[in-house]
């Protein structure tokens, strides 16, 4: 009866009949009508607009807007293969670093250097590194130059720069391993010796130890006990060693003790994680060994010792050289994160190179066996080491009259740029090492041209002006690298980050993307949208990115459209591409022509020369400038030509072809 809003009296046994069939929903306003009466309603109001709305529908109105549309949709189509015809900006600014003056070398090095970077489709810069520290590691100890009163030994620090997968192994097997199998014949030659030494020491330490116990009892004079005492002292014979990689201070100290000179040569980066990555830490590890090493100083270690009581180790003219390869973000780093070695002059002691990496552009059918460069420059360098180590005496080296005038002017023209505000300035504590380290190369290529002085020329000078100049150059990329501005490195990062991200939605190159997309999947790293905007800027500014819809300026405000699209080589270049710059293809194949690149001594591919008799002028067209006009002396060649295609015709697969033409 409630629901059908009648009351009357009725018999239990009399039917109830309907007389009013009101909806309850309908009678009370605070109930709701049931879904099913909803769905109906709303589907009824929107029929009733969509009629409302095909009365009010213009046919003429509609193609001319389908036509806008269109006409938009080709501009943002032309507007976006424009742009990905221009190649992008690297992330970072890099100088355009020379690369390593090989021809500096003597041939019998040079040869090795170039034939190996060919052979292993590595930078030649690494080579040359490597083979300048395998010279150094022989003659450190066994000569001395000198310009006035200007003296310096011959051991070097080096350092190369590459990322992982460069190649850095197998080159240094390539430039180290000869050095390092001239070691072993040493070793080899001796071992017989070393036995009976050793044998010798252990009898006198027994004898000592027997007479001591005889001279307590009065069995053994004084002149026997002085004597087998003072044979005991002597130190434990050790087997040659001229190479090591890992150590720490307290034993390299141990090992310069038993050695005098010594080369530590790696391909990771144990050195600097064992001494700066202490500092990094707040630890203070002993550096000085490291530090007075570089200089021939005298090392002397004092320890409390144990129950034989203090330990003291006294090393005159301790001689280290320090070849490392590893990774670049390994020394920015530990640059930034341990100013007390900066401070104290241990980065500065080591002569940088940073070569452009050539890892996605090797062709490993290219890869072929060591050649005659290779046993050559093994019978060298043996040859090399043996004669310096059968020196009676350290060979005095020295400049002659022109060559000191010609390093010293070098050296005031470097002191000038070291000014406030000059280029060099920030090379302030670096600059006196690459002076010291310049001139000891010089004294190397005077010894590894087969000469043993005394008075070194200005030619040789000027060979190591080349490579000191090298260094300079290189030493400010790295300081460029880690003086980069923090607002700069900030955008770097959070571009790499976008990059990353859009990489892993592969269908963001087609369709784009909006700022809240990318906020979404890197939200653990951001706090809110706005964040994006300096990666945003940075890859806009770098020619990375481009907007579609709105701009920087409409990121995080809320109604207002943004959405952007990456360049389509965001997408296939790798990230070391991006940040420092693109490389080029190159190969080992046989030649047209042999030279050297900007990047490495690696062989280019160049065009077959023109016909006998044909000159081909070549014209330089500044950009923006009017075309100049073709020559009217150009002598025809029985040759048809190439036709031409035309530019803004060609398809990616046109391009594709193109790109795997040699």
């Amino acid at each position: 009866d409630l629901l059908v809003g009648q009351r009357r009296r009725r018999h239990p046994s009399e039917q109830v009949t309907v007389t009013d069939s009101v909806p309850y929903y309908e009678k009370h306003d605070f109930l709701t009508p049931p879904i099913g009466v909803r769905a109906a309603r709303a589907a009824a109001n929107i029929a009733e607009r969509e009629a409302e709305l095909d009365a009010k529908r213009d046919p003429a109105t509609e193609e001319a807007f389908a036509a806008r549309v269109d006409a938009d949709e080709m501009i943002r189509q032309a507007e976006a293969r424009l742009r990905e015809q221009v190649q992008p900006a690297p992330l970072v600014d890099r100088p355009e670093l020379p690369s390593w003056p090989v021809d500096v070398l003597p041939d019998w090095v040079a040869d090795h250097v170039t034939d190996t970077a060919a052979r292993l489709q590595v930078p030649v810069d690494l080579c040359a590194q490597l083979a300048v520290g395998a010279l150094a590691a022989v003659a450190g100890g066994h000569a001395t130059i000198s310009a006035g009163h200007w003296r310096e030994t011959l051991n070097l620090y080096l350092w190369c720069a590459m990322h992982s997968g460069a190649g850095k192994s197998p080159a240094e097997k390539a430039m180290i391993g000869p050095l390092r199998s001239w070691e072993r014949d040493r070793q080899a030659a001796r071992a017989d010796e070393y036995t009976l030494d050793v044998a010798r020491w252990k009898a006198a330490q027994k004898k000592a130890a027997d007479d001591e116990k005889g001279y307590a009892v009065g069995s053994v004079g004084e002149e026997a006990f002085k004597s087998s005492v003072l044979a005991a002292a002597a130190p434990r014979p050790q087997p040659y060693r001229l190479t090591i990689d890992d150590t720490t201070p307290e034993r390299l100290v141990q090992l310069l003790g038993a050695h005098q000179r010594l080369a530590l040569i790696s391909t990771e980066a144990g050195l600097l994680d064992s001494v700066a990555g202490a500092f990094s830490t707040g630890r203070q590890p002993n550096v000085d060994v490291y530090l007075k090493a570089w200089a021939g100083e005298t090392i002397i270690r004092d320890r409390k010792g144990g129950d034989s009581g203090p330990e003291a180790t006294v090393v005159d003219d301790a001689l280290l050289t320090v070849v490392l390869t590893i990774q670049p973000t390994v020394v920015e780093r530990y640059q930034t994160t341990a100013p007390e070695l900066r401070g104290r002059g241990f980065f500065a002691r080591f002569m940088p190179s940073i070569p452009r990496s050539l890892v996605g552009t090797r062709s490993y059918g290219d890869m072929t066996a060591p050649g005659p460069s290779a046993d050559r420059y093994e019978n060298e360098l043996h040859a090399f080491a043996d004669r310096l180590t059968g020196l009676l005496m350290a060979v005095p080296l020295h400049l002659d009259a022109e060559a000191a005038a010609e390093f010293f002017a070098w050296c005031d023209a470097l002191e000038a740029d070291l000014a406030p505000g000059r280029p060099l300035d920030v090379l302030h504590d670096a600059a006196s090492k690459i002076r010291s380290s310049t001139l000891r190369l010089a004294g190397l290529l005077e010894l590894a041209d087969g000469r043993n002085g005394p008075t070194v020329g200005v030619e040789v000078m000027r060979r190591a002006l080349r490579v000191g100049r090298y260094w300079v150059a290189h030493a400010l990329a790295m300081e460029a690298r880690t003086g980069v501005d923090e607002d700069e490195a900030h955008a770097v990062d959070a571009a790499l980050d976008l990059l990353r991200w859009a990489r892993r939605h592969p269908e963001k190159m087609e369709t784009g993307f909006t700022p809240r997309e990318v906020y979404a999947g890197l939200r653990r790293k951001l706090r809110s949208v706005e964040e994006l905007i300096p990666a945003f800027e940075h890859l806009r500014d770098r020619g990375w990115l481009w907007f579609v819809t709105g701009d920087v300026d409409g990121i995080g405000d809320r109604g207002v459209p943004v959405r952007a699209r990456l360049h389509a080589t965001a997408f296939t270049l790798s990230e070391e591409d991006i940040t420092l710059g693109r490389r080029t293809r190159t190969t080992t194949r046989t030649p047209y022509k042999r030279e050297f690149s900007s990047s490495s001594s690696l062989y280019t591919r160049e065009d077959p020369p023109p016909p006998e008799g044909v000159h081909v002028p070549v014209v330089v067209r500044v950009l923006g400038s009017e075309p100049p006009e073709a020559p009217e002396d150009v002598p025809a060649v029985d040759a048809a030509p190439a036709e031409i295609p035309d530019p803004f015709t060609l398809t990616d697969a046109d391009l594709d072809a193109v790109d795997s033409e040699p």
